[in-house]
């Protein structure tokens, strides 16, 4: 048997709607992010994002096929503003939910730590209100290793050479 997903590593679909909860409720208490979070938000939003990131770590593809995508969910955080307020402070809640929900496993939190900084890093360089869209991007997968997908570009997975 092969080395889990970082998926089951985590606890799998228990674990990603408790990782997306707390998120959720990190974002809702910091004064910087709880104003995009409050307004219009789907009241499915937590179950969406933890789909999201289960499809991302190596879980069932759930996300793409009931919400669209990658691509779909670049469009819902493209052209938002020129200037990005939002992604050290996304970033330090994604990191204190992981710590406060997923397993204490330094590689497994490494791993997920690039992740997010990658992640928003795209996120971010399509909020400008004149950003081109994504078009259909293939949904981002990562593993041990780091990322696949949208660049197909995979890091060597040791913790001070992987790259986003």
């Amino acid at each position: 048997m092969g080395r889990p997903t970082l998926y089951e590593a985590a606890g799998g679909a228990p674990a990603m709607s408790a990782l997306a909860a707390d998120f959720h409720q990190r974002c809702l208490a910091h004064p910087g992010l709880s104003h995009p979070f409050e307004r219009d938000i789907d009241p499915a939003h937590v179950a969406h994002l933890a789909a999201y990131w289960g499809e991302v770590f190596g879980g069932p593809d759930d996300y793409s096929r009931t919400r669209g995508g990658h691509g779909a969910m670049i469009r819902v955080h493209a052209n938002q503003c020129d200037e990005d307020p939002f992604a050290g402070a996304f970033v330090e809640c994604f990191d204190a939910a992981v710590a406060a929900t997923l397993p204490d496993d330094p590689e497994l939190r490494a791993v997920l730590g690039d992740y997010i900084r990658a992640a928003t890093a795209e996120v971010v360089s399509y909020m400008p209100l004149a950003a081109a869209g994504p078009g259909e991007p293939p949904m981002p997968r990562w593993s041990w290793a780091g990322r696949h997908g949208l660049d197909a570009s995979v890091s060597t997975g040791e913790p001070d050479t992987r790259t986003p």
